[in-house]
C-alpha cells in the first residue's frame, strides 16, 4: 500500500472493518487515490453497519454489497495501479479487517506484471465476472451493477507484460477448484503428498474432496496450537482417509490461523496454492465465490512440516463463513432520490417507516412503500442534505419491532471523485464544513489552475441563491433542487461505464458558499504542525487538523496570501472575459461569496479583503441588471460599499460616487431605502460578522450624504441653464476657465464655450468637440477636477465632466 501513489484501488472481502479500511487501506493512499471500490458479502456488509467509526462510506470510496445465490462472497484480492501505469495484486487469506491484516495469522501473494502476468489474466476474468453476475436478482444478487470495468482493464493490461511466470490464478466462477486445481497437478505429473492449512473443514469432507479430486492418498492436515476449529481426524479415519497431523514454524505462533494453504508435493514439481478458498465443500465447488494462487516450485519444500499431536490446537469458536439470512439495506442517493434494496430476509414488501442517521442526530423521513422484490425509493426530506452531512449516513426502516439498516453511497460525490480525484474529497470536505488547512489550499491552487470550472459552475446555479436569478438574466439549469445540493442529472445509468462529469461537486460548493456562514473558528482546520501551506509544499503531514487548541495558543496557520490572490485573479480574469452586464452576474456573486468567505482565511486576510473588494467593485462596473427591481447584484454592492466605508471613512465619498455610477445617476430614493444593508442577512454577516444595524445605518447615510464630483459638476450645470442664475464656481478651475464660465451664465459672446463630457473618457481624455486629447498634466488635472480647457488652437473650448 505505501510502495506508490496508488490512484485506484480496488478490493473484494468477506468480512469487513470499515473503521480498519478507513484507519489503514484508505489512509495509505488518501493523497493520491481517485478510485477506490470494495466488493464485500452482505455478511461483511451488515456487521459493518455497527461500525460506528466509520465516517466516509459513501463519500470516499464506493462499498458493493453482493450475495451470492449459492453460498458466500469469499475472496480477499487486491488490485492497485498508479497513474504512471505501475501495478500490483494481491490474492490472500485475510479480510479487510484489523485481524486479517495482522491480528490472526495469514498468507498473502503479492503478484507483479512480467513475473506473474498470467495471474493477472485470471484476476481479468474473476473480475469480469463479478461485473456480469453481479446486479439486480443475478448470481451476485445486488442494488445495482457495479462499475468495475477500470480494473478488469488494468489487469488486462498486466496480463500482456512479457513474463507469464509459473503462477495462476484461479476462481470458482471459472468452475470448482478442485477440478481446476487437479488440472494442474496432473501436469506436474501427479500427486504424491497433500499437506493442508485451513482454518475450517467441513469436519473432513472438504480435505476427502480435495484428496480424491487429485488423487492423493497421503495426507497432511496442519494443527496450529490455536484456529477457529480443528479437523476432524477420527471422522476421516473412519471414512477411509488416512491423514497425520504435522506442524511448521509459519503456522505455529500464538494468533488464531486464519492462512489457507495447500502443499502439493508432485512427482515433477511442488505446487503451493494460497488464498481465500478454506478446505470445505463449499469453498473448492462452487457454492462460493473464492480466488486462490496455485503456483509451481521446482526447489525443496518450503515448509518445515514435522509431526505434532493432534490435540495441541485451542479452538477460539469463530463460525465458518455462512450465508447470511438476516436482513439489510442496499442504499444509494441519485438524482434527488433514495433507491435502495432489501438483501437478504423474508416478508419486506409492504409500508415501512424511514429515518436518516448520522453520527449522534436522527431525523424523520416519509413512510415508504417495499414491492414484493424488495425495491424501494423516496426523496429525503427538504431539511436533509446528504452532501452537507459531515459522516456518513444510514438508512433505517421500521416496522413493528423489526429495524433494517443500511448506509447511505452518495453516487454523485463518487462519480465525481473518480473523474477530479483527491480534489473531489477535499471539495468535499469544504462542503461538509470539515476541511483543512491542506483541503482548503488546494482547492485555492485548483481554481488558479481552472477558475473556469467555478465560473461555469456559478452560472450553472446562477450564483448559487434563488434570490440572485434575476440578476443573472440567464437560463439557469440544474440550480435549485428541492434539499439537495448534489442534483445529478436525471436517468444517469450507473454501472454502465457512464459517470458524473464531477461538476455537480462545484456546483454544491457554490451553493454552499452562497448560502452558509463561516463558522466562528473557521482556521481550516489549523493543522497545527504545518507552516503556511502552498500547493508546492512538502506532503501532508497529516490528514485532519486539530483546532486552534493543538496551537498551544499560537497564531492559527493561514494560506499563504500569494496563493490566494493568484486564484482571485483568475477567476476575475475569467469574469472579465464577458463584457460589462447582466452576464457578469454569476461570477460576481461567486467571487463575493469566496471574498466574504475565503478570503480571510489568508494570513494577510485583513489587508487583501479590501483590496479584492475593490477589484470587484471595478469588475461589476456596468453589470447592473436592467428593468428590475433591488435585485441580488444590487445587495451585494450595496453591502461591498459599506463595508469599505466602515473600514475606512474617508472612502465615503468615492463610495457614493461608484454608487452614482451604478445607478446611471443620483441614488434613487428607492435604491437608498431598500438598499441599507441589514444586520444580519446573509450578506451582511458574510462580508463584515457582528457589525450592528446602528454601524450599518450610520456609514450607509453617511456615504449618500457627500457630496461626490460628479454631484458639484451636475450641479453647476443645472445652475448655468438658467441665465444669470446662482452657481458655485468649480474647484480647480483656472481663471480663463472661471471667466467663461461667467460669460456663459451671462449668456455674453457665443454660447458654445463649454462642452459636457458625458461619456466617460477612459485613460485619454480629451475634448469630445473637437476630439483633442489632453496632454499629460493637462489630463491629470481633468480626472481630478472635471475640468479642462481644449488645446487645439480652432476649439478652446472648456470641457466639464459630468459623466459617471
Amino acid at each position: 500500500m505505501a510502495s506508490h501513489a496508488w490512484s485506484s484501488v480496488f478490493f473484494t472481502t468477506y468480512s469487513l472493518s470499515l473503521s480498519f479500511l478507513e484507519a489503514i487501506p484508505l489512509a495509505a493512499v488518501s493523497k493520491s487515490y481517485r478510485n477506490f471500490t470494495v466488493v464485500t458479502d452482505v455478511a461483511g456488509y451488515r456487521s459493518s453497519l455497527a461500525d460506528v467509526g466509520a465516517v466516509g462510506i459513501g463519500r470516499d470510496y464506493d462499498l458493493v454489497a453482493v450475495k451470492c445465490a449459492t453460498g458466500v462472497f469469499h475472496p480477499k484480492i487486491g488490485l492497485f495501479a498508479d497513474k504512471d501505469g505501475e501495478v500490483r495484486a494481491t490474492v490472500g487469506s485475510g479480510n479487510l479487517t484489523f485481524g486479517g491484516w495482522g491480528y490472526n495469522n495469514e498468507v498473502l501473494e503479492v503478484l507483479r506484471p512480467g513475473r506473474d502476468s498470467s495471474c493477472f489474466s485470471g484476476l481479468a476474468d474473476l473480475i469480469e465476472a463479478i461485473q456480469r453476475e453481479a446486479r439486480p436478482n443475478g448470481f451476485l444478487e445486488c442494488l445495482r451493477s457495479p462499475d468495475l470495468h477500470s480494473y478488469v482493464s488494468l489487469a488486462r493490461k498486466a496480463s500482456l507484460v512479457a513474463g507469464a511466470g509459473t503462477g495462476r490464478l484461479l476462481h470458482t466462477m471459472a468452475g470448482p477448484l478442485t477440478s481446476q486445481i487437479a488440472t494442474l497437478v496432473e501436469e506436474l505429473g501427479g500427486a504424491e503428498e497433500l499437506t493442508v492449512v485451513s482454518p475450517f473443514f467441513s469436519a473432513h469432507n472438504g480435505v476427502a474432496v480435495l484428496a480424491e479430486a487429485i488423487g492423493c492418498q497421503n495426507v497432511r492436515v496442519a494443527v496450529p496450537p490455536r484456529a477457529p476449529s480443528v479437523f476432524d481426524f477420527a471422522a476421516a479415519s473412519a471414512a477411509g482417509l488416512k491423514a497425520r497431523p504435522v506442524s511448521c514454524d509459519e503456522f505455529n505462533d500464538s494468533r488464531s490461523l486464519h492462512s489457507k494453504v495447500f502443499d502439493i508435493d508432485c512427482r515433477r514439481g511442488r505446487l503451493i496454492v494460497s488464498g481465500s478458498a478454506n478446505a470445505t465443500v463449499q469453498a473448492l465447488g462452487r457454492a462460493n465465490v473464492e480466488a486462490v494462487v496455485a503456483r509451481i516450485h521446482d526447489r525443496d519444500p518450503l515448509f518445515g512440516w514435522i509431526p505434532a499431536s493432534a490435540q495441541r490446537c485451542e479452538t477460539t469458536g469463530e463460525e465458518a463463513p455462512q450465508e447470511e439470512e438476516r436482513a439489510s439495506l442496499s442504499v444509494d442517493y441519485d438524482s434527488g432520490v433514495i433507491r435502495g434494496r432489501f438483501m437478504g430476509g423474508q416478508e419486506y414488501s409492504g409500508t415501512w417507516t424511514v429515518a436518516l442517521a448520522w453520527g449522534a442526530r436522527r431525523e424523520a423521513g416519509p413512510d415508504v412503500v417495499v414491492d414484493d422484490n424488495g425495491n424501494f425509493a423516496f426523496r429525503p426530506p427538504p431539511s436533509f442534505d446528504p452532501i452537507r452531512v459531515a459522516s456518513s449516513v444510514q438508512v433505517i426502516l421500521s416496522r413493528e419491532t423489526a429495524e433494517i439498516r443500511g448506509w447511505l453511497i452518495l453516487r454523485g460525490f463518487i462519480d465525481a471523485m473518480n473523474k477530479r480525484g483527491p480534489i473531489a474529497r477535499s471539495l468535499g470536505r469544504m462542503i461538509a464544513g470539515l476541511e483543512t488547512l491542506r483541503d482548503l489550499t488546494a482547492i485555492i491552487d485548483y481554481v488558479s489552475k481552472d477558475p473556469r470550472a467555478f465560473i461555469d459552475a456559478a452560472e450553472r446555479t446562477g450564483g448559487g441563491r434563488s434570490d440572485r436569478e434575476q440578476s443573472a438574466g440567464l437560463n439557469i439549469s440544474r440550480a435549485f433542487g428541492s434539499g439537495d445540493a448534489l442534483l445529478l442529472s436525471e436517468g444517469g445509468n450507473r454501472g454502465s461505464g457512464v459517470v458524473s462529469s464531477g461538476d455537480e461537486l462545484i456546483d454544491a460548493l457554490v451553493r454552499m458558499l452562497a448560502t452558509t456562514l463561516p463558522t466562528a473558528n473557521d482556521d481550516s482546520g489549523d493543522d497545527a504542525d504545518e507552516d503556511d501551506v502552498s500547493p508546492s509544499t512538502e506532503p501532508e503531514k497529516r490528514e485532519r487538523g486539530a483546532g486552534k487548541d493543538a496551537n498551544n495558543g499560537e497564531r492559527p496557520k493561514r494560506v499563504k496570501p500569494h496563493v490566494m490572490e493568484l486564484a482571485f485573479n483568475r477567476l476575475f480574469e475569467e469574469v472579465t472575459r464577458v463584457a460589462p452586464g447582466p452576464a457578469r452576474a454569476p461570477g460576481l456573486f461567486l467571487i463575493f461569496d469566496m471574498i466574504a468567505k475565503i478570503a480571510p482565511r489568508s494570513s494577510l486576510g485583513e489587508e487583501l479583503v479590501p483590496r479584492l473588494l475593490v477589484k470587484w467593485l471595478q469588475t461589476a462596473a456596468g453589470s447592473r441588471p436592467i428593468d428590475v427591481d433591488l435585485s441580488g447584484l444590487d445587495e451585494c454592492v450595496a453591502v461591498t460599499v459599506a463595508k469599505l466605508a466602515i473600514g475606512d471613512p474617508t472612502k465615503s465619498q468615492d463610495m457614493h460616487a461608484f454608487l452614482q455610477a451604478w445607478n446611471g445617476g443620483e441614488v434613487p430614493e428607492e435604491f437608498a431605502v431598500l438598499g441599507e444593508p441589514v444586520a444580519g442577512r446573509l450578506n451582511e454577516e458574510a462580508i463584515a460578522p457582528g457589525t450592528t444595524q446602528a454601524q450599518w445605518t450610520e456609514i450607509w447615510w453617511a456615504i449618500l450624504g457627500t457630496k461626490t464630483s460628479w454631484n458639484r459638476m451636475n450641479d453647476l450645470r443645472k445652475a448655468l441653464a438658467t441665465r444669470g442664475g446662482p452657481y458655485v464656481a468649480p474647484a480647480g478651475a483656472t481663471s480663463d476657465e472661471s471667466a467663461t464660465i461667467a460669460r456663459y451664465s451671462a449668456r455674453q459672446g457665443r454660447d458654445n464655450r463649454i462642452v459636457w463630457s458625458e461619456i466617460k473618457s477612459g485613460d485619454k481624455p480629451g475634448c469630445p468637440r473637437c476630439g483633442f486629447r489632453f496632454p499629460g498634466v493637462k489630463a491629470t488635472k481633468f480626472r481630478r477636477n472635471r475640468i479642462a480647457t481644449c488645446e487645439n488652437f480652432t476649439c478652446g473650448r472648456v470641457v466639464i465632466d459630468v459623466s459617471l
